[in-house]
């Protein structure tokens, strides 16, 4: 899925050179990206936002292959994770129905070892007829399987974050996501759950995963994780508190 990725969409592409065919769900691109994707072959669908997982499950009902393999615009395929995808592929219907693959995350181009940021595995290699992204969750990855998990060994390069601004922004698009969703299921927040929430994250994320001994990286990822959280909490705080949000405030903004 990519919506505006001219500028590091061709790094994934390239290391996508090994599969059968490529499909992009591209949600309103103005930067160029559809004709470089179109220039290269790829298989292009121009889809208005249906949230993460409902962009993502509809480029899964577009691929032909009994197998999909999901990555973003920012992710790059490692060599080694390319010969387990493949073979995976060429192999026969025995086995799972879905891997999870670990994530080399970065923060700008430095790959962050802790913080929870390795090996991070997310289920991103699916059988076509046995999964489905859960688009009636719009946030992070949820996948539905219907059989089993195994998990390959080969990575992705996730270039996550090139600046602050960059954080910064996705947290917003994802705390809005997040706490939409919530209200909608008949979560409420308080004034405690922003607080408790909030300081466990960071202590998480700084202690426990030892963040700390990334440096200053370390801290400022904690931090920004946990105005990531304070984000969420402190807009479910904000809809539970008040009449849901009415055209022009945090809840138009996906």
């Amino acid at each position: 899925i990519c919506q505006d990725e001219a500028r590091r969409i061709e790094a994934c592409l390239d290391a996508l050179a090994f599969c059968d065919e490529i499909v992009a769900v591209d949600s309103g691109s103005t930067d160029g990206t559809l004709e470089l994707l179109r220039a290269r072959g790829v298989r292009v669908f121009e889809q208005p936002w249906l949230g993460m997982n409902g962009q993502k499950d509809f480029g899964r009902q577009q691929a032909r292959g009994r197998w999909v393999l999901n990555v973003d615009a920012d992710e790059v395929v490692s060599p080694e994770l390319a010969k387990e995808v493949r073979a995976v592929a060429d192999g026969g219907e025995a086995g799972p129905s879905a891997y999870r693959i670990p994530f080399r995350n970065y923060f700008r181009d430095q790959w962050v070892r802790r913080c929870g940021y390795y090996p991070d595995p997310h289920v991103r290699l699916v059988r076509q007829d046995k999964c489905q992204w859960d688009a009636a969750r719009p946030a992070h990855d949820r996948v539905l399987v219907e059989g089993e998990t195994g998990a390959l060994r080969g990575h992705v390069e996730h270039y996550s974050f090139e600046s602050l601004d960059d954080f910064l922004g996705k947290s917003r698009r994802y705390s809005t996501a997040f706490a939409r969703d919530a209200y909608g299921r008949g979560r409420r927040a308080t004034g405690w759950d922003v607080a408790v929430h909030t300081a466990g994250r960071f202590f998480k994320i700084y202690v426990l995963k030892a963040g700390f001994l990334e440096g200053t990286l370390g801290l400022v990822i904690a931090g920004l994780q946990a105005y990531e959280v304070f984000q969420k909490y402190a807009r479910l705080w904000e809809l539970s508190r008040f009449a849901p949000p009415t055209e022009g405030t945090f809840g138009d903004e996906l």
